[in-house]
């Protein structure tokens, strides 16, 4: 099983974590509580802010076109690699 980070920069947070979970998931377990409504990329809720790394999706298709390039969707993606969030 392989391990990433989580660095999370507005609270000076970091999470080690095996990547066999949604984003969302992984920050509700070690509480860290973000909005959140559907869990399935479709209302954008939960969008928060990609500042290094990669991850990648469970769905085909999130809401791409209503949010900027460097926000993502914790509720249906995993990361790829050690990433640094905003929330």
């Amino acid at each position: 099983m392989k391990y990433n980070t989580i660095t999370i920069i507005n609270i000076n947070k970091k999470i080690v974590h095996k990547n066999n979970l949604s984003l969302l998931s992984i920050l509700k377990k070690n509480k860290i509580y973000i909005e959140h409504q559907c869990c399935s990329g479709y209302c954008g809720s939960c969008r928060i802010n990609l500042i290094k790394g990669q991850v990648y999706y469970l769905i085909k298709q999130p809401m791409a076109a209503l949010f900027n390039k460097k926000e993502i969707l914790p509720c249906c993606c995993k990361p790829d690699s050690n990433i640094i969030i905003k929330i």
